[in-house]
């Protein structure tokens, strides 16, 4: 019975050769250790900051604050792209402020916060300031910065008579000065900056925290008047949706159905489908398809994200156009995996003696970016960037994750993965999936080959100067 049974265990080692077991060894091999890696890239990459579990309710503003400051140390310990003089001067800025924590407003609180996440300096790891205006009154007012000029893009009903005019000081301090103010408090470069810089100046209690308690608006209007006004706050409304400022140039971004918004007087192609993050259509007239990809997360379309990439690429290329223009003005990132192979395909679709325009702002960001970069090092010859610079550097720190400190409800953040698109990146816990297995994608740059800035007369005449300069480009191709 036992040599029977012996007999019957081992038939699968009898039966089956040798070097299919060895085949087979190696690949579960393979398999285990590359989910082992998996795991281990998911911590690195997304350590989840532990809540105080021991913190009882605090009974002052001085303790609450303590708490707050204890739960940010998370930044410090888990940013990974802090060097040991960066970290010193984060410890120095977090002792500083637990000694005055408890005299400042709830306002200088947390633009202190953003502060010592702006020694980081990487954009990624900045304070988010959509939330940080959220539980405060603001101005019934919303402004976007455009061609140099600060315009109410958005107004409650009883200000509409505002939309369209130019904010030029607040408390008699230039908009352009008020806003510099809030500087330190941010990382990153100018361009993202002022992507989201004008929902400070609508919060009158963080122009206190700056200096300017006086809320005095001076406005210039299309016809030339100037006007001095003082507007009453509104409180923050729950389940409003939050907006960067650049996104007010879609009319149908708003945060209630009570706000009005400006409406261009033409319909613009990059406004043709506002509730669509990607969407595409023909351009005839220039033998071009038109790309919007205004988000690289899933909409609310129905259509995943992945399966519009291999809808459109299979579509576009059956259309087999000359030219494709990629808008990417509104992207401020998302999953970078999933476009990429959309982007490595524009320069095969078009053809060598094809154009691939790629349209950028301040607000393209993140894995917007890193679609123009795969786009260009899949097509250099063929690609331009079109519009105005990018909204981050070429190196960046991304992946981590964002946490609420208990009390203040400040959202704190770090960053755990580096990217490298001009070197490429290497180390594998220092680079992330899409980094390792995607790239190296490397470009000498993305600097704009032809500016087209949008302004306040081009946008509310329904204009796109972006378009006006390509079209001027092909037009002369003949």
């Amino acid at each position: 019975m036992l040599a029977q049974s012996v007999r019957f265990l081992t038939a699968p080692f009898r039966l089956i050769p040798w070097y299919v077991w060895l085949v087979t060894g190696l690949v579960l091999a393979w398999l285990g250790r590359n989910i082992l890696l998996i795991i281990a890239t998911i911590i690195a990459f997304h350590p989840i900051p532990i809540p105080p579990i021991f913190q009882g309710e605090p009974e002052t503003i001085a303790e609450a604050r303590t708490q707050d400051l204890r739960h940010f140390q998370h930044v410090r310990r888990n940013e990974r792209s802090m060097d040991d003089a960066m970290r010193a001067r984060f410890d120095a800025a977090v002792e500083a402020l637990e000694a005055e924590a408890a005299d400042l407003t709830d306002a200088e609180f947390q633009l202190a916060l953003a502060g010592i996440q702006a020694i980081i300096d990487n954009a990624h790891s900045n304070a988010s300031a959509t939330r940080m205006v959220q539980s405060f009154a603001r101005l019934p007012i919303r402004t976007t910065w455009m061609g140099g000029e600060l315009r109410v893009l958005r107004a409650l009903p009883d200000q509409e008579a505002l939309l369209g005019a130019e904010l030029t000081h607040i408390g008699g301090v230039p908009v352009e000065e008020a806003m510099m103010r809030f500087r330190d408090s941010f990382g990153g470069i100018d361009a993202w900056f002022r992507s989201f810089a004008p929902l400070l100046l609508e919060t009158p209690a963080y122009l206190a925290a700056v200096g300017i308690d006086d809320t005095t608006l001076r406005l210039r209007f299309a016809d030339g008047r100037v006007e001095e006004i003082v507007l009453p706050v509104v409180e923050p409304i729950d389940g409003a949706r939050r907006l960067f400022s650049a996104d007010l140039v879609v009319p149908t971004a708003t945060e209630t159905d009570d706000w009005r918004s400006v409406q261009p007087a033409g319909e613009p192609l990059y406004l043709g489908n506002p509730d669509r993050g990607y969407w595409f259509e023909a351009v005839p007239e220039l033998d071009a398809v038109y790309l919007n990809l205004s988000q690289n997360l899933n909409d609310e379309s129905g259509e995943s994200l992945a399966d519009f990439v291999v809808r459109a690429g299979d579509e576009i290329a059956a259309i087999a156009p000359s030219v494709i223009i990629v808008d990417q003005r509104l992207n401020g990132g998302g999953d970078l995996t999933i476009t990429q192979p959309l982007m490595a395909r524009l320069g095969d679709i078009v053809g060598p003696e094809g154009r691939v325009y790629l349209l950028t702002s301040g607000s393209t960001f993140s894995a917007g970016i890193v679609n123009l970069a795969m786009a260009k090092e899949a097509a250099p010859a063929q690609t331009r960037l079109v519009g105005e610079p990018i909204g981050d550097r070429l190196q960046f720190w991304a992946e981590g994750w964002w946490y609420s400190l208990p009390n203040s409800g400040f959202r704190a953040r770090y960053s755990t993965g580096f990217y490298d698109l001009q070197n490429g990146c290497e180390g594998l816990f220092i680079c992330p999936w899409g980094s390792l297995h995607i790239f190296p994608v490397i470009v000498d740059d993305l600097d704009i080959d032809i500016p087209a800035p949008m302004n306040w007369d081009a946008y509310v005449a329904g204009r796109d100067p972006a378009m006006e300069a390509i079209r001027a480009i092909e037009q002369r191709r003949g």
